[in-house]
């Protein structure tokens, strides 16, 4: 097979890694590009470079998601900090009455508008001062400061 074939092969798998997520097709462009370079080395039987583009494939996706597996994923009980969690432990203004049990109330922190629940259910008033204690999904959790 001719090596242009393979670096055109190479060049389609890494646009479309380019539209789409997931970060495995790019491995099997670069792959491509690889067996590109040993058929200009001199290796052309067509058979051995099928074989050598799927093992080179399939090793790079594995490797690559091992990788990127134990930068990316924390042990249990751990989890990302976001731009929320430097919300926590600051006061905030109640906007709308906070009512646990009618699942309404809005808080504003830095200039942000938030979701908020009361940590025990008591309703806060519109206009109170509270702390954020911590975030369920989009929803502060706050109390009322003394």
């Amino acid at each position: 097979m001719d090596y242009y074939y393979w670096f055109i092969a190479a060049l389609v798998l890494s646009l479309i890694e380019i539209l789409t997520p997931g970060f495995v097709i790019l491995w099997f462009g670069v792959s491509a590009a690889i067996v590109a370079v040993l058929d200009l080395l001199g290796m052309h039987d067509t058979f051995w470079q099928v074989i050598i583009w799927i093992i080179l494939s399939l090793l790079m996706v594995v490797m690559s998601r091992t990788f990127f597996k134990t930068i990316f994923v924390k042990s249990p009980g751990e989890h990302y900090r976001t731009n929320v969690d430097v919300l926590i432990g600051k006061t905030a203004i109640v906007t709308e009455q906070i009512d646990n049990i009618k699942g309404a109330g809005r808080i504003k922190v830095e200039g942000q508008d938030w979701a908020a629940r009361s940590e025990d259910n008591t309703i806060i008033p519109t206009g109170q001062a509270v702390e954020i204690i911590k975030y369920e999904g989009i929803k502060m959790i706050v109390k009322i400061i003394n």
